[in-house]
């Protein structure tokens, strides 16, 4: 009975040390929000990945979008990004939601300038994180 114990309190500390060990994101940047309720910190998980942390947005803007360009905020001539489950249809809302995201073919976070979020309808930026990758 002790042994059994002892292999479970040896799992359990090896399970919850995995869970915290430190990954290797970097921090893009924290979204300025504009309009909406968006917000949220950005970091690169690879050079084709980005996690978004903390991701809010109401959901009410009728064409919104993940949205990656190399102009200083987000605009008309960006690229528009899938979301976390690989729709390219309108975002939905978030509420302190953790992302993971993609980013097209070509393209790598060290070339784009911003992470944000777009309404196609109105062209409007709705919240942006201006990247810095060093």
């Amino acid at each position: 009975m002790i042994e059994k114990t002892l292999v479970l309190l040896a799992v359990a500390c090896t399970l919850s040390t995995a869970q915290q060990a430190p990954t290797s994101e970097v921090f893009l940047g924290t979204m300025f929000p504009l309009s909406h309720g968006v917000g949220g910190s950005v970091y690169a998980i690879d050079d084709q990945t980005i996690r978004v942390r903390n991701l809010n947005y109401d959901g009410q803007a009728p064409d919104a979008y993940f949205w990656v360009g190399s102009t200083a905020r987000p605009d008309a001539n960006g690229t528009p990004l899938a979301d976390e489950k690989g729709s390219t249809s309108p975002l939905k809302g978030y509420r302190n939601a953790n992302v993971v995201l993609h980013l097209p073919a070509g393209i790598t976070v060290r070339q784009i300038k911003h992470f944000g979020i777009w309404c196609k309808k109105f062209k409007e930026n709705m919240g942006y994180a201006s990247v810095s990758v060093n």
